[in-house]
């Protein structure tokens, strides 16, 4: 009698220590599902911005945005100067930006992931020149080697507001949201003498994009300088921040084939997301935008 009632002691303690291990993992289970993922970023803001190379084609038959915002630049370079903040309307769209592979030249593998997925959409904005002196680094070895290792510039009247976008709803990793949602540029008409042209030769890194064979563009002048900048005072989470403040590209007048597709254009930065999904169509090659930093200030870490 005495042994089965043992047996029964030991039958419902059993059942209690399960209780409370099932409770315990279903708690952890909870927890991780509501606990913000963890971005993992590249090595370094170097090695991101030094791989951020952007080719842009035009938008055609899209209406005015009339969106109002407050922009402040971010890198530190142009925050020294003193630039005061400006109040923009951005108008019509006028290029999507994607990315690409200069010749042989591969994003690693820790920067891969994110470059893929920098997509850009342009809109027309206005104000008034700031007549700013620059001397520009080439930061990808391909455009140094062509061009040299610098450029000089002045920044006269600000042309665009280019905003991170996703592509037919091809959506990148969370990781990777959590930087390229962040990037938004702001592009200057860049007054430059160079009659240098060359070729090379590009890829397409996005994934709704990849299947598109490179092609031999001719690459020109300088046009444009485009700087990181926030809107609405709405300044990116530190670990971001420096990945995206240095994101700086120079843009090159590029020839080539024109892209030619309609595409679904969805806004991912966190002050843009109720904005509307927009059809549009991309026709002919614009430009070629490159990493630099400017007047030699780089950005941190190793390349």
């Amino acid at each position: 009698m005495e042994q089965e009632l043992n047996l029964e002691k030991e039958v419902r303690v059993r059942k209690f220590v399960g209780k409370i291990l099932v409770g315990s993992l279903s708690a952890l289970i909870l927890v991780a599902a509501v606990a913000p993922v963890q971005a993992q970023l590249p090595a370094s803001p170097r090695r991101f911005v030094d791989f951020l190379d952007v080719r842009c084609y035009q938008i055609t038959n899209q209406p005015a945005l009339n969106l109002g915002l407050r922009l402040d630049h971010l890198n530190p370079v142009l925050t020294g100067m003193g630039l005061p903040f400006e109040q923009v309307t951005l108008g019509t769209p006028q290029q999507l930006c994607v990315p690409v592979q200069k010749e042989a030249n591969v994003p690693p593998s820790d920067t891969l992931p994110f470059i893929r997925f920098v997509d850009w959409k342009c809109y027309g904005i206005s104000g008034a020149p700031i007549n700013v002196p620059l001397t520009l680094t080439q930061l990808n070895p391909v455009m140094s080697g062509l061009f040299g290792p610098t450029v000089s510039v002045t920044l006269r009247e600000p042309q665009l507001l280019c905003l991170p976008v996703v592509k037919n709803n091809v959506n990148p990793p969370a990781n990777v949201l959590q930087l390229v949602q962040e990037l938004d540029v702001k592009c200057y008409r860049a007054e430059n003498t160079s009659t240098v042209t060359h070729t090379i030769k590009l890829t397409h890194l996005n994934p709704v994009l990849a299947g598109i064979a490179p092609e031999i563009s001719t690459v020109g002048g300088p046009q444009q300088l485009c700087v990181p900048v926030k809107k609405n005072q709405r300044t990116p989470p530190s670990t971001i921040l420096p990945f995206v403040q240095f994101a700086d590209v120079l843009c090159y007048r590029a020839s080539g084939a024109p892209l030619g597709q309609n595409l679904s254009l969805r806004h991912i930065n966190p002050l843009l997301t109720t904005l509307p999904v927009e059809n549009v169509f991309i026709g002919g090659a614009l430009n070629l935008c490159v990493p630099v930093a400017k007047n030699g200030v780089f950005p941190p870490g190793a390349p």
